[in-house]
């Protein structure tokens, strides 16, 4: 325990083998599975802001911060996820206990449902730094599904809702403009 404590990190600094370490394991899953549709409907040309972000999205810049986490909110909004009582949150810090010390998550997105003000979609940019090893988004955005779910019990309990048990979190890692899709299962005792 006491080398856990030690090795304790914020989220931004996980990677694969801090996965590993607590035996956590993704399964990438595809679109219409993570969805629940048999097929995805092609996106309609609605918009020429989406198409500039889109555009953006693929243009590192030299700190490796790219237009990546706007095009994800605007793309979230026209496919319906962002809409009366859902908004989207970006640059999230989320609070993070691991091995009993208080580190932090960013989520880069998140889709908040206000009605019971949960945190019900995170999305993790995976970032493009040149010449450096890339810190792996999917650890990211696990640790960010760890950080959010005490936070939805809690958010819950003010709203005179039950705390769950556990909750599967969606969860999507963007490279530039292309997504992978994960449903994170998270439990009060992960």
């Amino acid at each position: 325990m006491a080398n856990l404590i030690r090795s304790a990190k914020s989220g931004s600094s996980w990677t694969l083998n801090k996965l590993d370490s607590y035996n956590i394991h993704l399964e990438r899953q595809e679109a219409p599975k993570f969805f629940g549709v048999p097929l995805l409907q092609d996106p309609a040309d609605r918009n020429a802001e989406l198409i500039n972000l889109l555009d953006l999205a693929m243009l590192p810049t030299g700190s490796g911060e790219t237009a990546v986490v706007d095009f994800a909110v605007e793309l979230l909004k026209h496919t319906g996820y962002v809409r009366r009582n859902q908004v989207a949150r970006t640059r999230r810090d989320l609070p993070l206990l691991i091995c009993g010390k208080r580190e932090n998550a960013k989520a880069d997105v998140c889709i908040v449902n206000r009605q019971q003000n949960d945190i019900i979609l995170l999305v993790q940019e995976g970032k493009r730094i040149e010449d450096v090893e890339p810190i792996d988004a999917r650890a990211q955005l696990v640790a960010n599904a760890l950080a959010a779910f005490p936070q939805n019990n809690a958010s819950r309990e003010n709203c005179s809702f039950s705390p769950l048990e556990s909750k599967v979190i969606p969860g999507i890692v963007m490279i530039g403009t292309s997504p992978t899709f994960f449903k994170i299962p998270v439990t009060k005792s992960s």
